[in-house]
C-alpha cells in the first residue's frame, strides 16, 4: 500500500510539472495574441476590419453593399463590396484584384470611375467593370 501511495505521489508531481511547463510555453512572447494583428491604420484584420478611405475609419467590407462575381470559373472569389459616400461624390470598392480598396470618382448620375474601373448603377443594381469586362454585379 505504501508503495502504491509513493507511486501516486510521484505521478502527481510529474503531472503537475508538465502542466506548469505547458502553461509557461503558452504564454511565451513568441505566441501572438488573438486580435493583435492591427494594420497601419489600427484595423484588426482577424475581426474582419480593413481601412476605408471614404469613411476615414476601419470598416467590415462584408457589411456593405455586396456585388457578386459574374464569372468565377478562374477564381474562388465570390464577392466584392461597395461603399458610396453620403454626398455621392465618390465610391469605394473592395475587390480581390487589389490589395487596397479602389476609390472611384463621380462622373455623372449613377456612374463612378477611375483610370481602370467603372461602376454603374442600372435598375437599382451596381455593376463593376474593368476595361470592357463586367466583373461584379449586385443582385436585384
Amino acid at each position: 500500500m505504501k508503495h502504491l501511495l509513493n507511486m501516486v505521489m510521484v505521478a502527481s508531481i510529474m503531472f503537475m510539472s508538465c502542466q506548469s511547463k505547458n502553461k509557461q510555453a503558452s504564454q511565451s512572447p513568441e505566441t501572438p495574441l488573438v486580435g493583435a494583428d492591427k494594420d497601419a491604420h489600427g484595423c484588426i484584420a482577424s475581426a474582419g476590419y480593413t481601412w476605408s478611405t471614404l469613411k476615414d475609419s476601419c470598416v467590415r467590407p462584408f457589411e456593405q453593399i455586396q456585388l457578386d462575381v459574374i464569372d468565377n470559373k478562374e477564381s474562388y472569389q465570390t464577392a466584392a463590396f461597395l461603399i458610396v459616400d453620403e454626398k455621392k461624390q465618390a465610391a469605394e470598392v473592395f475587390v480581390k484584384e487589389s490589395p487596397e480598396s479602389i476609390v472611384l470618382k463621380h462622373v455623372r448620375a449613377y456612374e463612378y470611375e477611375n483610370k481602370d474601373y467603372k461602376l454603374i448603377q442600372d435598375q437599382h443594381c451596381w455593376t463593376l467593370i474593368k476595361g470592357n469586362q463586367k466583373l461584379y454585379k449586385e443582385k436585384p
